[in-house]
């Protein structure tokens, strides 16, 4: 997928990979052409609330957002269907359905419609912890009270539903309602469970039998609890009915918390489907950020989809700051004279530092997907917050729809990967999502987003 020079994808520098490590780890584990319908929208009320059935009929089952821009980074806004070409799991589809979108900018009468730019501000604070929180609703302030004006009104919405601000200029109340957020870790993920798993850990221990996983939540669960370290003393052997034990404690918590992350999740979604339903109320210009450290698609990953395509319809562009910032690895453990120890206790630190980077990259899926499936703008690995608001704010000049019907229409729940591109000379750059998911079970959803979408990944 190519994406505009803002967004920068987190995970993607040369790591160890997952095969070696998985071996080092393996070694010290215990023994386990086209003619469709055209169409040119300026985003006006009336198109809006036709959105949902542009031409009278039902959509096509996969519709996708395209922005377009050329050599010097300008939005190019006069293509038409027969300039596009789309691939889907490596096969030519025909294009059915292509709408252009205009993108009205503001203008300075004050009372004619669209005047006013409404932006939505959608904190996931069921996904932040403390020290998120006050990061990014600092940076918010700061940059967006500058923002502040007759023409430009901001609201605050939060995935828990406790704080809402409806669409205002006033600085203080933005400030006021930023400073009342406050995070909700789930009890699962506390510093105080043991053993301490994350949710990708969970994922990797029950959807892929993991050995990296598998070895970290070990080490973990012998650092918490005196009896494991008991049963396994380093350079020891342990009972294959310990381990056995050992093993459903560890998916008994790997099922804990995979439950209140898709809880979690669950209502992160919600709350941005009601936020889309507020927004496609307002007049032109208009949309919606989310902040969020994200989070795992897991068996809702489709739903991402669909909630996208629901924006997409009713011309709402969603924009997403990645808050997680640069990863900050776990350094290498001091040195002892004991050669297996160190060697043991490097491999476990290197297994963490991996899995943190591949979490990092798999919960800024959801977040990618939101971005590129409604033209908005995808803003990661930035520190600095408030210029990563300052990135996410633009909105493209015009953005384009491209609707099909899969030649593969099967409902696995597989995840179809997909790419575009344009046909005429000079144009160069392509912001598109990379797939979607097929309808399926929440099991074959979840399996396809680890074995399908990440474990092409980690291969590369």
């Amino acid at each position: 997928m190519k994406v505009s020079q803002e967004v920068f994808l987190p995970g993607r520098h040369r790591r160890p990979t997952r095969a070696f490590l998985g071996g080092v780890l393996l070694s010290l584990l215990f023994t386990i052409p086209v003619q469709g319908a055209q169409s040119v929208h300026k985003r006006t009320p009336a198109a809006k609330q036709a959105g949902d059935v542009a031409h009278g009929t039902p959509p096509p089952p996969v519709q996708l957002c395209v922005v377009v821009r050329n050599v010097r980074g300008e939005v190019v806004d006069n293509l038409h269907a027969s300039d596009f070409r789309l691939w889907d799991n490596n096969r030519l589809q025909r294009i059915t359905d292509f709408a252009a979108n205009i993108v009205p900018p503001p203008v300075e009468d004050l009372h004619v419609p669209g005047t006013v730019r409404y932006t939505a501000l959608y904190f996931d604070d069921l996904h932040f912890d403390f020290t998120d929180t006050i990061r990014v609703t600092d940076s918010a302030y700061s940059f967006f009270k500058h923002v502040l004006g007759p023409r430009s009104k901001i609201g605050i919405f939060t995935s828990s539903g406790e704080i809402t601000l409806n669409f205002t200029d006033d600085a203080t109340k933005l400030h006021q309602a930023l400073l009342a957020i406050r995070p909700h870790i789930p009890s699962a993920r506390d510093a105080k469970a043991c053993p301490p798993l994350s949710d990708f850990q969970a994922y990797m221990l029950l959807y892929d039998n993991d050995p990296l996983a598998l070895r970290v939540a070990l080490d973990d669960l012998k650092a918490c609890d005196p009896r494991i370290a008991q049963a396994d003393p380093p350079g020891g052997n342990i009972r294959t009915e310990t381990l056995r034990q050992i093993r459903q404690i560890i998916d008994s918590r790997a099922r804990q918390v995979i439950s209140e992350s898709e809880t979690q999740s669950q209502k992160m979604l919600e709350g941005l489907d009601r936020v889309i339903t507020t927004v496609a109320t307002l007049p032109d210009p208009r949309s919606i950020i989310v902040a969020s450290p994200g989070f795992l698609g897991g068996s809702q990953s489709r739903q991402i989809d669909l909630l996208a395509r629901r924006a997409t319809r009713l011309h709402i562009i969603v924009s997403a700051l990645d808050t997680t910032g640069l990863i900050h690895q776990i350094p290498a453990p001091a040195p002892t004279h004991n050669r297996k120890l160190d060697e043991e206790r490097e491999a476990i630190v290197a297994a963490k530092n991996q899995m943190l980077a591949d979490r990092a990259s798999m919960a800024a899926d959801p977040l990618l997907d939101l971005a590129t499936m409604t033209g908005g703008n995808f803003i990661a690995n930035k520190d600095d917050l408030e210029s990563g608001f300052k990135a996410a704010i633009p909105l493209p000049a015009a953005y384009y729809v491209l609707g099909y019907y899969p030649s593969d229409s099967r409902e696995n729940g597989s995840f179809h990967n997909v790419r575009i591109s344009v046909v005429r000379h000079g144009l160069m750059g392509v912001q598109a999502p990379s797939g979607y998911y097929a309808p399926g079970t929440p099991a074959e959803i979840t399996r396809s987003s680890i074995h399908g979408r990440h474990s092409s990944r980690r291969r590369k």
